[in-house]
Parts: C-alpha cells; sequence; structure tokens
C-alpha cells in the first residue's frame, strides 16, 4: 500500500485487526454521545464510563512508525479523530461539542504522538515504545488541560482554578494509559505485525556470527 510499510518490505502488516482498532477509535469516541440518546449521563462525576480508555495514542505511535509518508502518517489518525468530532455534532446536534476552542491543543498533541511513532520505524524495543507512549500521554494531559483552563469558563483563571483543572483531570490521564499501553501492546505485538522469514533468518545469521 502506498506511503505504508506492506507486506512487500521486511514488515507484514496485518491489516484488518489494525483497520478494527482504528475503527474502535472512533466507535469509543463516539459511544458515549450514542448512550446518552438513551439517557446515559455524560458527566463524569455521575457516569461510570471510561472515559479516555481509547487506542486513540496507540493508533498514532503506530501511524507514525509505519507510514513512511509523513503526511499519511498524520491523515490517519487525525481524520479518525475529525470523523468523531463530526460523528460527536450528528449525534448531539452541538456543534459547540465538536468543536471548541482548545481543539487545536488535541489536535497537536496527536500529531505531536504521531511525530513519537517516527522513531520507532526501524527499531521497536518494547521499553522505548512504552516511554514514547507515557510521554505522549503526558504531554496530552499537560497541554489540553491548560488550554481548556486558560480558554474555557470551567475553572477560574487563577493558579488555584489551574490545579483544580489538572486534578480533575488525573482519571483521564489514567485511564489515557492504561488505553495507550493495552491497544499499543496489540498493535506493536506479533498479532498485527509481524516480521518476514527473509529478515528473521537475516537477523539469526548475523546473532551466531557475532557469536562464532
Amino acid at each position: 500500500m502506498y506511503g505504508i510499510r506492506s507486506s512487500t518490505s521486511d514488515i507484514r502488516i496485518r491489516w484488518p485487526l489494525v483497520a478494527v482498532i482504528f475503527g474502535y477509535t472512533l466507535f469509543v469516541r463516539l459511544l458515549p454521545y450514542v448512550l446518552h440518546r438513551f439517557g446515559m449521563q455524560l458527566d463524569p462525576d455521575v457516569s461510570y464510563y471510561p472515559w479516555n480508555f481509547s487506542p486513540a495514542f496507540a493508533v498514532c505511535l503506530f501511524s507514525g512508525a509505519f507510514c513512511t509518508d509523513r503526511r499519511l502518517s498524520s491523515v490517519l489518525p487525525l481524520g479518525t479523530f475529525l470523523l468523531s468530532d463530526l460523528g460527536v455534532w450528528a449525534l448531539t446536534g452541538r456543534a459547540d461539542w465538536a468543536f471548541y476552542p482548545w481543539q487545536f491543543a488535541v489536535y497537536g498533541c496527536l500529531l505531536f504522538c504521531t511525530l513519537l511513532g517516527s522513531l520507532h520505524r526501524e527499531k521497536r524495543p518494547p521499553m522505548r515504545i512504552a516511554g514514547t507512549g507515557l510521554l505522549g500521554c503526558a504531554v496530552f494531559f499537560v497541554v489540553t488541560n491548560f488550554a481548556v483552563w486558560a480558554l474555557g469558563t470551567t475553572y477560574q483563571s487563577t493558579p488555584a482554578g489551574l490545579a483544580e483543572c489538572y486534578v480533575a483531570a488525573i482519571p483521564y490521564f489514567r485511564n489515557s494509559v492504561l488505553g495507550t499501553a493495552f491497544f499499543g501492546a496489540i498493535l506493536f505485538s506479533p498479532f498485527c505485525i509481524r516480521e518476514s522469514a527473509v529478515n528473521l533468518s537475516g537477523r539469526k545469521h548475523a546473532h551466531q556470527t557475532l557469536e562464532s
């Protein structure tokens, strides 16, 4: 596939499963608004929905790692998120829920996470993937909540209001980290990507040569 590492290289990607995870990213973003139509409260304080437990950051890392075309690596996750925002608008009729003052911060952080994924184009040690996933979640937490405080009306424009905003967002951050760890472990595992037999045998031969 153009712009994406495929079966013609040393990596074989299981596209059906990857497509399911991309689709689930869209589904899990829209699900609370679907449930809201049936009476579920959107207020996290009175609902039990696992907000932010999503493949979003893992999908960004995966796109950055395996899309050789940098534009495509950004379009795939950002396009998925844009579709979800349009879906929120369609489901609720609230354009202000789909397009909000700090939206640029959300999309910018997703783009940053995609750029982090490009660090894994050649080598993908698990600890490095985990580290970039955690960094992406942390940057999203810091930047987007600062934007919510600075541009929104929920919190007072004081240091105490900023602290309150960050404290209130801790459960979202926790779920983001858990979701990224869970879906990242799937996307970067043999369930979704497999090295070709030729490449594996080459590595084995090189290892044996070093030992001899």
